[in-house]
């Protein structure tokens, strides 16, 4: 990636080549302050340059096992990233439109895996809309909003955490269910990239 490729004032990467073409693709506030840092010396064309020569870092085997050590996620990939990324959106009820755009998907149906991932959110969803149907048909108003928002954020936070969890367990199975899993995660990317 290069650096006429970031838009941090716009938090944008404008990607000139990648499996699907040209790609613009958000960037997040949380990556937009790790790279900012980086920004400021500009050393080379290259966002991540070589640690020798000229050219980009191209191997991660190394980095990449020390941070899954440190972060204690064994048997994570790149991937997993990608792929959790995928999932808490829609998990959290992003529109699949939006999670595609996150995530470089040149069509609908490379984002459609992720839908399925979790169905908590569409039960809360239901749960919600009973409850506020099943007071008005007692002629009562919800006067409790502030407090169950404040409640189902942090339900939310706490179910992300065990979405994260599950998955993680999940890839690391030796099982068909896990080995499905990897595959569709490694056909999506595959696809979107």
């Amino acid at each position: 990636m290069k650096w006429s490729e970031v838009d941090l004032d716009e938090g944008l990467l404008q990607l000139d080549e990648s499996k699907t073409g040209k790609s613009v693709r958000p960037l997040a506030v949380a990556a937009q302050s790790l790279l900012a840092p980086l920004a400021k010396n500009k050393a080379s064309e290259f966002v991540f340059p070589a640690d020798r020569g000229v050219g980009h870092f191209q191997g991660t085997k190394s980095v990449w096992n020390r941070a899954i050590k440190k972060a204690e996620l064994p048997g994570g990939t790149p991937h997993t990233l990608r792929h959790t990324m995928g999932s808490t959106a829609t998990s959290t009820g992003e529109a699949l439109a939006l999670t595609g755009a996150i995530l470089g998907h040149a069509n609908l149906r490379s984002t459609a895996i992720y839908e399925h991932v979790q169905r908590d959110p569409s039960k809360r969803a239901a749960n919600r809309v009973g409850k506020k149907i099943a007071a008005a048909l007692e002629g009562k108003s919800d006067g409790t909003r502030q407090s169950k928002a404040n409640a189902r954020n942090k339900n939310r936070t706490n179910s992300d955490k065990q979405l994260l969890r599950l998955l993680a367990q999940q890839l690391q199975a030796n099982d068909s269910d896990a080995d499905k899993l990897r595959a569709a995660i490694s056909n999506s990317i595959s696809a979107a990239a």
